[in-house]
């Protein structure tokens, strides 16, 4: 997959999950996002004609939009798999 096609996933995935981030930014989110590429970019094909490339483009997909939940934490409403806060005291 070419940068180009990964700059323009960023910025779709971007703005699905500004869109709806309790949609797009939920804990059960990647197949949600997934579906929704799939609807708007290949609305007219059936499962079964797809190409192996195409799950190549939805798996960065999936890798994109937990970056950007990452980098924009206040879209991110996911909590199952959220590290937990670690409290600095000491052993004793």
């Amino acid at each position: 997959m070419d940068n180009y096609l990964k700059k323009q996933l960023y910025h779709w995935v971007f703005h699905k999950i500004k869109s709806n981030p309790k949609k797009f930014g939920g804990d059960f989110s990647n197949p949600l996002i997934m579906m929704e590429y799939l609807k708007e970019f290949y609305y007219s094909y059936r499962i079964y004609e797809l190409e192996p490339e195409l799950m190549s483009v939805i798996t960065t997909i999936s890798r994109i939009k937990n970056k950007i939940l990452k980098k924009y934490p206040q879209l991110d409403f996911r909590v199952k798999y959220k590290k937990k806060k670690k409290l600095n005291t000491p052993y004793r």
